[in-house]
Parts: structure tokens; C-alpha cells; sequence
């Protein structure tokens, strides 16, 4: 696996509708955790692994840390913030040998499982960032 940069897929008028449509379904979701499972925890990082199977989607979740994403497998998945937030839904493509993604600290959104097949990631949290 190696790191690419995040490859995005347009979004059509009929899927900005299914994202918005998701969004106002899941208006009054609290935050939650922001991947499915805690694997390991120390002082210095917390490791998450998230399976979302086609059509799942994460918690709503906030991510205070920075990140590093070690995408596994997957084909699609959309990034959903809610309504007020200044960031506009996006959809990335997992290329077929997996990725390595950074992502910083400061985000707000749901993980949707857009695609056809298994979403599965490691989530790597640098708390001292």
C-alpha cells in the first residue's frame, strides 16, 4: 500500500440530493466515536478500525486530532458534514490496492458507505496533535 493522494468523484445533482437527503434524516444525531473500534491506546496515539458494509455510515463525529487513514478496501465513501458546517460533502475514491491518508485535525461529518463494496480502514489518532 502506499500513500496517493485522495482521488475525488463528482457529485452528480442526484447524489448532492442523497447526501443532503441522509443529512437531514440524521439532523439530531449526537456525536459519537469516530471510527467502530479502539484496537490499542497509549499516551501518544488511539488506533480505530472501521467496517462500514455498503449503504452503513459512521457515527457523527469530530475529529479533535490530527489523523492518518489506512485504507484497506473499499470503493466509495462519502464524507457528509452537517448543515452548518463550512465544509461541502465530498467522495472519495479508494483505489484498488488500498491507500494512506492524512487528515487534519478540525473536521465534522458521517462516513457513508457509498460504494459496492466493504469500507475498511485503520484510523490512526496523534492525540498530541
Amino acid at each position: 500500500m502506499r500513500h496517493t493522494e485522495p482521488e475525488y468523484v463528482e457529485i452528480t445533482p442526484e447524489l448532492r440530493k442523497r447526501l443532503e437527503k441522509f443529512r437531514d434524516e440524521h439532523a439530531d444525531d449526537p456525536i459519537g466515536d469516530v471510527a467502530n473500534t479502539v484496537l490499542f491506546e497509549d499516551d501518544n496515539v488511539r488506533i480505530w478500525e472501521m467496517k462500514l458494509e455498503p449503504g452503513e455510515h459512521s457515527d457523527l463525529h469530530h475529529h479533535k486530532h490530527n489523523y492518518y487513514l489506512v485504507i484497506f478496501s473499499g470503493d466509495r465513501v462519502a464524507g457528509i458534514p452537517p448543515k452548518d458546517s463550512p465544509m461541502d460533502f465530498f467522495v472519495g475514491k479508494v483505489p484498488p490496492e488500498g491507500n494512506t491518508v492524512s487528515v487534519p485535525k478540525g473536521g465534522t461529518e458521517w462516513a457513508l458507505n457509498i460504494g459496492e463494496k466493504t469500507y475498511h480502514e485503520i484510523l490512526i489518532e496523534l492525540k498530541h496533535s
